[in-house]
């Protein structure tokens, strides 16, 4: 197909395809307003140069374009049987992209390794600029307010944005290792992708981690199979198999200290220093730092004590929203402190100020965010499993939305509850269940896989995987660098998130998915 005809000396729809589309990449971690509008003008673009016949040709030659687009045709279909058509037609505005970047970039010309260098080289500026200014915000320099780490990103979900720093750690390995590049260079682009993973770590988010950590174990085994020379190859492999080893023996170390109990339940005090009777429950086994926190509590002798040494009274909520005695009671259990008036007393100013701040465990004095986060989980995971709550802890409150999605989709296994009706869906099984989750924590699945279940069924779950597996195998893109990476990210994504029903992750996934599988010329 020849290029398009200019309308100017200086512009042609060529450069205004690589303009929008160029927009659109730095719109996803910048500005979901500034994506959309792209959108839309890269639509105007392909409609304005016309050459439908061309295009429709292309059209019929691929396939795999209009089986792509089943996913949103899906939800036309689902429409038959919604009863919420509010619903319904947000949900089918914002899978919009599923339909119109596919058909778009499947019918134009597919881009060369120049103009491919310059898209993701700005998508990749538009992620550090993104983490440039979450670390302004950080640091104060930016007055922007935040009540934990995950907000330092600022213009959209840290979950998605995980993702793209993911993608953009992976750009940045590949253009540093191919051949001919000069080693100055390649040290930059490794210190840059280094950089990101660090923020990630910042950002505390674990599927952007998981992700990283399977892909980079991939990249290692294609980098392994490339080896000639069979001895280096042999260890190259062991070395890589020990990653995945030492990350379970961490993890069960991390186990097993939270389980080592240190009291002595043989031996209790019954009263305080100053003669008052302590409470010991030896019903609740619940753990912090190996002590129990059902032991040794007088609620007088810490109410009197903590509102001598706070401006937060003993009845109030910290700043996450938890009541403030219970915050205290779990972060002097975990300091090995009896909740009386001297474990009180024993708390300095810093103590007193993550309490406070709804830190409930001495541990993050440390700065170990790592450690930190894995020991929050081991606790959401027994915390969740003894009968407590778990609303507002990230991981045990997924475990609640996936049984309760997967009831709903037992309700309807064959078609499911239609397009508009999964929102509906989940709040009255919550309430038929009488789930211990509070009204703001009952959201949808957080599974991808699973939504699709509800929504469509077994039957569009199954197309589902057709629709997003078969195109790829149709183009030959599974042994391409880009896509292997891309889909790896995506689709470990959807076992924790719904990745397709927000409209950045849908921009996300229908851009780079008909990019690097319809539009990529170079591979």
């Amino acid at each position: 197909m020849k290029r398009s005809a200019s309308v100017s000396g200086i512009f042609t729809f060529r450069r205004a395809y690589l303009l929008f589309m160029l927009a659109i990449l730095v719109g996803l971690p910048l500005s979901k307003y500034v994506a959309s509008a792209s959108q839309i003008l890269l639509l105007l673009t392909w409609l304005t140069e016309a050459r439908f016949k061309e295009k429709w040709l292309r059209f019929r030659e691929r396939p795999a374009i209009l089986i792509f687009c089943l996913l949103f045709i899906m939800h036309l279909a689902g429409l038959i049987y919604t009863r919420d058509w509010s619903y319904a037609w947000h949900d089918l505005k914002i899978k919009l992209p599923l339909l119109i970047l596919p058909v778009i970039l499947g019918t134009i010309d597919p881009v060369n390794e120049r103009e491919k260098k310059i898209l993701l080289g700005g998508f990749v500026v538009a992620v550090l600029t993104s983490v440039a200014v979450g670390l302004l915000v950080l640091s104060g320099v930016v007055p922007y307010h935040i009540s934990n780490f995950r907000e330092i990103s600022v213009f959209i979900s840290h979950i998605r944005f995980a993702l793209m720093i993911d993608l953009a750690v992976f750009i940045l390995f590949y253009y540093a290792f191919i051949p001919g590049v000069k080693t100055s260079f390649r040290v930059l682009l490794v210190g840059t992708a280094t950089f990101l993973t660090g923020f990630l770590l910042l950002l505390e988010s674990l599927t952007g981690l998981v992700v990283l950590v399977l892909g980079g174990l991939v990249l290692a085994i294609r980098w392994t199979r490339k080896q000639k020379d069979l001895m280096t190859r042999w260890f190259l492999f062991v070395g890589i198999s020990m990653v995945p080893l030492l990350i379970l023996l961490y993890l069960s170390n991390q186990v097993d200290q939270f389980y080592t109990v240190r009291d002595d339940l043989s031996h209790l005090d019954h009263q305080t220093v100053n003669g008052n009777p302590y409470w010991n429950d030896t019903t609740n086994t619940k753990l912090e730092n190996g002590h129990f926190v059902g032991l040794y509590i007088c609620e007088p002798e810490m109410r009197r004590s903590w509102n001598r040494i706070s401006k937060i009274n003993y009845k109030g909520t910290d700043s996450l929203g938890q009541e403030i005695r219970y915050t205290l009671r779990r972060y002097l259990t975990s300091k090995g402190y009896r909740k009386d008036s001297v474990g009180v007393n024993r708390l300095d100013s810093t103590d007193i100020r993550l309490i406070e701040s709804g830190y409930a465990n001495c541990r993050y004095r440390n700065k170990n965010r790592f450690s930190n986060r894995i020991y929050e989980l081991i606790w959401e995971i027994d915390n969740y499993r003894k009968g407590g709550n778990p609303s507002g802890h990230s991981v045990t409150q997924r475990l609640e939305y996936l049984r309760t999605g997967w009831l709903i989709f037992m309700d309807h296994p064959l078609i499911g509850v239609g397009t508009g009706d999964v929102a509906q869906a989940f709040k009255d099984k919550y309430k038929e269940i009488k789930t211990r989750l509070e009204p703001q924590w009952q959201l949808r699945t957080h599974n991808q896989f699973l939504t699709f279940a509800i929504t469509f069924g077994g039957v569009g779950f199954l197309l589902f995987l057709f629709s997003v597996i078969y195109p790829a195998v149709l183009e030959q893109r599974f042994s391409t660098y880009f896509f292997l990476m891309f889909i790896l990210t995506v689709l470990l994504s959807m076992l924790n998130e719904d990745t397709l029903e927000t409209q950045a992750g849908v921009a996300f996934f229908a851009f780079f998915y008909s990019f690097f599988t319809f539009c990529d010329g170079t591979e």
